[in-house]
Order: C-alpha cells, then sequence, then structure tokens
C-alpha cells in the first residue's frame, strides 16, 4: 500500500475524526485496485478470516492488497497446517476478492 498525499486542510479532518473516534488512527493509503482475503471453512456455509481461525499464528495476515502475495500466503499457510510440527485442525482455505476498484 502506498501512503496518499493529501493537503494539509485534509490531514486536520482525520486528526479530530481520530480524536473523535478515540483509540483509533487512520490512515490516507491510495486505494489498491483489489483486496484479496484468505478465508477458512468453519462449517459448511461459514467462511472465517484466517487470522481469526488460526490466532496462535501471531503474524498471520488474512487481508492482501496484490493477488500473487495472497496466493503466496495460501500456500504457505497450507504448508504449515500440513506440518506434523504443530497440531493445528486443518480446514479448507480458499482466496476471495472482496472490490473491485476498477
Amino acid at each position: 500500500m502506498e501512503f496518499a498525499d493529501i493537503p494539509h486542510e485534509h490531514v486536520e479532518k482525520i486528526k479530530e475524526l481520530e480524536k473523535e473516534l478515540g483509540d483509533v488512527c487512520l490512515l490516507a493509503v491510495k486505494k489498491a485496485e483489489s483486496i484479496y482475503v484468505l478465508e477458512a471453512k468453519v462449517s459448511p456455509n461459514r467462511w472465517e478470516s484466517v487470522h481469526k481461525v488460526y490466532p496462535k499464528i501471531e503474524t498471520l495476515r488474512s487481508y492482501y492488497d496484490n493477488l500473487e502475495n495472497a496466493k503466496a500466503a495460501k500456500v504457505a499457510l497450507k504448508n504449515l497446517l500440513k506440518s506434523k510440527k504443530y497440531e493445528f485442525v486443518k480446514r479448507p482455505i480458499r482466496l476471495r476478492k472482496l472490490t473491485d476498484n476498477t
């Protein structure tokens, strides 16, 4: 993601909104072409973000702005789940495109 170059007035509005929201930090970034989410199946018709399904994997991310990175993360996660070193419940994993801003 790239930081957006915005005028000082907009930065001030963001700071005001942050104060109003409390313990929140807002970042101005350029829109991604698409956003992808890595999900695990938790029941017959229910999918959850992998970071929620596997919270013990601390550095696990669910959202990506690049298809290649998302695919690589899916492969790495599937390999980790197959590993005998860890005792994770192996679930079906899917990669879903959330948005298309083109």
